[in-house]
């Protein structure tokens, strides 16, 4: 009965009550949080700047907000981290020794690398 009764409890408290994203996607989205998070490039969102930590605040309380629409991890780069709601604009990001570009093209290719190398040899993909 203990048993029975924990694992509603973990059902009701936990992510995967409510969550269709699989264990790579997932894993995938963790990485491009953590990527945002540790970057030394500065993310824009309606012309103020922000550093990598500053940005994914925002871009974690979006993904909180869309989570039940997120089934991705394009779908998370889209809803989460790609442009303002209220004004429409493009985040951008600007890296040393690199063009301004959006922040949803610059997720998209960090996320084909990871791809490329495969999930177990994530841990530092260069910017």
């Amino acid at each position: 009965m203990r048993i029975k009764l924990f694992f509603i409890l973990w059902l009701l408290f936990s992510d995967a009550a409510y969550s269709d994203i699989d264990k790579n996607q997932q894993m995938e989205i963790d990485f491009l949080i953590s990527y945002v998070n540790n970057s030394e490039c500065i993310f824009n969102r309606n012309g103020i700047d922000y550093k990598g930590s500053e940005a994914i605040t925002h871009i974690k309380r979006k993904y909180d907000y869309y989570k039940n629409e997120i089934k991705t991890t394009k779908d998370f780069i889209e809803l989460a981290a790609t442009k303002s709601e209220i004004s429409g604009r493009n985040y951008t990001v600007k890296c040393k020794n690199s063009e301004i570009q959006e922040l949803g093209k610059w997720l998209l290719k960090a996320l084909s690398t990871l791809r490329k190398k495969g999930h177990a040899h994530n841990k530092s993909l260069k910017q």
